[in-house]
């Protein structure tokens, strides 16, 4: 399986006093990447119908919350204006959760500046509790599917 791939552009804001992004900036562009490979736009049902999101196969009535989110950076990002490429793949489907893989590079593929991982909780809208994956949505995922980042 090939990863879902988005480009982020890099903001001057984005830095610290060395130049370069900050570390807290990094999980603000984990959550980009995520909403934009995987997640739904800010208003449910204003997507394409054609290419709906991968996570809109978990209904109207579902919303995913953020367990846990690990981060490895690997390389200095200094600021020069540019943008990065966000890959994005599905490691792991639990009963009741996902594992969401990324690994953020520049655009000529040749460095890697964070390897990242967060775990999403499948949960009920209505009652704000966690609910099991049914079959029917671990098929419609099982395309995003691709093996997990090994962390140092």
């Amino acid at each position: 399986m090939a990863p879902l791939t988005t480009t982020l552009h890099l903001r001057w804001a984005d830095t610290d006093h060395y130049g370069h992004v900050n570390n807290v900036t990094w999980l603000r562009y984990v959550e980009e990447a995520r909403i934009r490979t995987f997640g739904l736009p800010d208003l449910p049902g204003t997507f394409d119908p054609d290419r709906p999101p991968a996570m809109a196969v978990l209904g109207a009535g579902t919303f995913t919350m953020t367990a846990a989110a690990r981060l490895e950076f690997t390389g200095e990002l200094a600021y020069h204006g540019q943008s990065i490429l966000a890959d994005a793949w599905l490691s792991r489907t639990g009963s009741r959760s996902l594992d969401l893989s990324f690994r953020f590079l520049d655009l000529a593929r040749t460095s890697t500046y964070l390897l990242a991982q967060t775990t999403l909780v499948v949960c009920d809208l209505a009652d704000r509790r966690p609910r099991p994956l049914t079959g029917a949505e671990r098929e419609a995922l099982a395309p995003y599917r691709g093996e997990p980042l090994t962390f140092r």
